[in-house]
């Protein structure tokens, strides 16, 4: 999505330097071989690639040389690529300074390399290498060999291009599967690099002992990250950091370093699958796979409270799959952190019982709670007890209950974040404490609905609020693909203060109240379903992502791809590219069209004359306001001298004085 507030500045072309010149029909195009639009896509990216490089390059500062880093990095190079069976190229690469271990590969062949990598490589060389002082540029040489085989890999193996392609095969598919796809996609040309990185040390004559090294120091850096994720309670907050399998674009290091055969392959392989085994948890998928893991983890760590938790939240999940939305009530906010190495090996080596029935199979229920007992009395993990609480909260003996209100209370005053004042709401619901609990979600509600209006508001001129908000529909949309019961969790309270005052009365007030959580919060998860279900509310099915731009012009529209464009529209008259951004325009002067295409997707369409064949029946610059609004619908917002039409698509139009279209620009 392009920034609204200076896309007129950007990207719109004036019809001033609009040309008369020769118009290739679509016809002959549509005869030329799938392999040209590879190739033109391949050039597309290509020519970003070089602009983007020279925007990183100017925002950066670059090192002409780092500490005595260069040669050894130039010889490094120089061997991988003569010996790699490539035809030679020129390389292109540039030292910054930022402190974090990271290096990576542009399309066009360019490479970056952060001095933090070259720091973290040399203090493992003072650590391993007796000889360090004396032979320092022969070890560097080989350690960074092992950083830049991987890079060069992903250059050779053209894993951008492939990228972009397989975002084009999933480009009709939902938005959440086509995430999920393409992340698995990446995952695999990560491993995919790891490989041909070894093939390209072997044949260079390093030896892949060196991959080794750099996947190792990958991973401390990755396990000190979650580790202080962790600590700060950031992973349970914000959910654009909580680590999953399921939404990273990179296997983590413990799963590639499982694919390499080393004396401690076994022990990867294991904290891989730990790893997984608690995104599953998180997720609530896989749970009798996860909870088989997680008993065979028990057996070689039979003392282990990291596992312990994680199996009795894993049995508890099983059980509430066992039972329905309607039978529970509420939505609790289960807590289960990311795995961490860390976990396995530490840095320091009345009647209110009374016909109660409990919901879905008791059986699982009774096994989840035997779980939690045998573990609750070595941990006082405020989350940890929540959760307990909620399980006891359902339980069918009277002693339980007391006892499930006084630890969601101890939990809540341990740490007084929203998912654990949540649970001490359900908590309370559950013992019959129905009025404490709709005053607690009631608070809740109001105080998480000021903040998210607050933050709407100031979205408008704050880019990185507007970011912070996104963020959260789509985390929530990509894990709703995965688990339909998801919803944020801060924005649990709201959820549960329509569905008590659901259950205590229908009547106009829970209706509201239901209303105003559906259409501003969530419309799509098992739980909305629920709520509307009560009040016989309607849900309109949401838009897919692939239809919310729908206009197109001249058959072409934003989301399709360089191919569409050729196909439809031939070859423009010229492409021109955005010196900052490196998005491309392809200017077709005798239709008085531009397209603008970014890593080969249209991302935009401008109309700037009455040649183009403009939008529907001819919606062009020239039609009237009553016209475009037929089309756009009427629904708008004025940005500037531009009408933001919104409701059927996403279009901007600027009128003259006359009420004709001046400009239309689609996204």
């Amino acid at each position: 999505m392009l920034d609204v507030s200076n896309f007129l500045r950007r990207y719109v072309l004036k019809s001033s330097v609009l040309l008369s010149v020769l118009f290739f029909s679509s016809e002959f195009f549509a005869q030329s071989k799938p392999g040209e639009f590879d190739a033109e896509l391949y050039s597309q990216l290509v020519r970003q690639s070089n602009v983007q490089f020279a925007n990183l390059i100017k925002s950066k500062t670059v090192l002409t040389d780092h500490k005595g880093w260069k040669k050894p990095i130039d010889k490094a190079f120089g061997k991988l690529s003569k010996n790699s069976g490539n035809p030679p190229f020129p390389l292109v690469y540039k030292i910054v300074k930022e402190p974090s271990f990271n290096a990576f590969a542009m399309a066009g062949g360019q490479f970056c390399i952060h001095s933090g990598a070259l720091d973290s490589l040399d203090d493992i060389i003072k650590q391993k290498e007796a000889d360090a002082a004396q032979k320092l540029d022969y070890h560097r040489e080989r350690y960074i060999a092992g950083v830049l085989s991987h890079e060069l890999a992903h250059f050779y193996n053209k894993h951008v291009f492939n990228s972009v392609k397989k975002f084009y095969a999933l480009k009709d598919e939902p938005a959440g599967k086509a995430f999920l796809e393409n992340s698995k996609f990446s995952q695999d040309q990560e491993l995919d690099a790891d490989q041909t990185g070894l093939f390209l040390l072997d044949k260079a004559g390093y030896g892949g002992d060196f991959m080794l090294v750099t996947l190792q120091t990958l991973n401390e850096v990755e396990q000190s990250y979650k580790e202080a994720l962790a600590a700060s309670k950031a992973d349970k907050t914000r959910p654009e950091l909580i680590g999953s399998h399921y939404f990273s674009s990179h296997p983590s290091p413990n799963e590639r370093l499982s694919r390499l055969k080393t004396d401690k392959q076994e022990l990867y392989s294991f904290l891989a699958k730990m790893e997984k085994t608690f995104d599953d948890i998180q997720l609530g998928r896989n749970l009798e796979d996860a909870r088989s893991n997680l008993e065979d983890g028990l057996k070689k760590f039979p003392e282990n409270t990291y596992l312990s938790k994680a199996l009795a939240v894993c049995m508890h999940k099983i059980w509430m799959a066992t039972a329905s939305n309607e039978e529970l009530k509420l939505k609790p906010v289960l807590d289960m952190p990311s795995f961490r190495d860390t976990m396995v090996f530490p840095p320091d080596k009345s009647k209110r019982a009374v016909m109660r029935i409990v919901p879905g199979n008791e059986a699982a229920y009774n096994r989840a709670l035997k779980t939690y007992r045998d573990v609750i009395t070595k941990t006082d993990d405020p989350y940890f007890l929540s959760n307990y609480a909620v399980l006891l909260s359902y339980s069918a003996d009277e002693k339980d209950l007391d006892v499930a209100v006084n630890l969601a209370n101890q939990a809540f005053q341990a740490e007084g974040t929203v998912s654990l004042a949540n649970n001490l709401g359900v908590v309370l619901f559950w013992t019959d404490k129905r009025e404490e609990a709709k005053e607690l979600f009631n608070r809740l509600s109001v105080s998480i609905d000021q903040k998210i209006r607050t933050l709407a508001a100031q979205s408008g001129n704050n880019a990185q609020i507007a970011q912070y908000l996104r963020t959260i529909g789509q985390s929530t949309a990509q894990k709703q693909q995965v688990d339909p019961d998801y919803i944020y969790e801060n924005f649990t309270p709201i959820l549960n203060i329509a569905l008590v005052e659901s259950y205590s009365s229908v009547d106009a007030k829970s209706k509201g109240l239901a209303t105003y959580y559906l259409s501003n919060y969530d419309s799509t998860s098992g739980w909305a379903k629920v709520l509307a279900k009560i009040h016989s509310i309607e849900l309109t099915n949401p838009t897919p992502a692939n239809e919310v731009n729908a206009f197109k012009v001249g058959g072409v529209g934003p989301g399709d791809k360089l191919e569409d464009l050729l196909k439809n529209w031939g070859k423009p008259t010229r492409i021109k590219t955005d010196k900052k951004s490196g998005l491309e325009y392809f200017e077709y002067d005798s239709k008085e069209t531009a397209f603008i295409l970014d890593m080969g997707t249209v991302v935009q369409v401008n109309v700037v004359g009455d040649a183009s064949p403009g939008l529907g029946q001819g919606i062009t610059v020239g039609s009237s306001k009553p016209a475009a609004e037929k089309l756009l619908g009427s629904k708008f917002r004025k940005q500037g001298d531009y009408h933001d039409y919104y409701e059927k698509g996403k279009a901007f139009v600027k009128y003259n004085k006359h009420g004709k279209i001046d400009l239309l620009v689609v996204q």
